[in-house]
């Protein structure tokens, strides 16, 4: 697996988290995993973007949830979505995949559900900042580009064209401008 590549947007007078992603490049392939907000609502899946850098269709697989053991259940590169059956994802790639979701998870988000979210919802109400299920760490945000009315922060390695190829069919409510 290359670097990983994160991408972060979030709305500081809105919705909150918007996005959070991360991923790595694998020969033609980028493979990662996303969450944020859909609906009013936090939504997670790993990805993968067949054929990003090579000549043939892109397409974009995605999970069930958090679900990566029970295969490909989504291309969002197609009108409907749903597929018939899942496709298997490969033993190894999950196991990396797993592992560069645990380390970005970390690293950067907190979740309603673990012990530390109260404190962050702390920080964020003293800030006046709006939260949701999903929040980014708070000493995290001055990493961000404040500009616009949706903070953004990408690494270094990070490749706009995924994330605008992801915003353009992803189920989240961000969409890259």
């Amino acid at each position: 697996m290359t670097t990983p590549a994160v991408f972060l947007a979030y709305a500081p007078r809105g919705a909150g988290l918007l996005c959070a992603v991360v991923y790595c490049a694998r020969g033609d392939h980028v493979t990662g995993w996303w969450t944020g907000s859909a609906e009013g609502e936090a939504r997670s899946a790993y990805f993968l973007a067949e054929n990003f850098f090579g000549s043939g269709n892109r397409t974009l697989l995605a999970t069930q949830g958090n679900d990566l053991y029970g295969g490909w259940h989504y291309d969002f590169s197609r009108s409907e979505p749903a597929l018939a059956d899942p496709i298997p994802c490969e033993d190894g790639p999950c196991h990396d995949l797993e592992r560069l979701q645990f380390q970005f998870a970390h690293e950067w988000l907190v979740f309603a559900e673990e012990g530390e979210a109260a404190a962050e919802q702390a920080r964020y109400a003293e800030a006046e900042l709006s939260t949701g299920p999903v929040l980014i760490r708070h000493r995290m945000l001055n990493k961000f580009t404040k500009g616009d009315a949706v903070w953004t922060y990408g690494s270094p390695t990070l490749d706009l064209n995924i994330i605008d190829f992801l915003a353009a069919r992803w189920p989240l409510d961000y969409r890259s401008d």
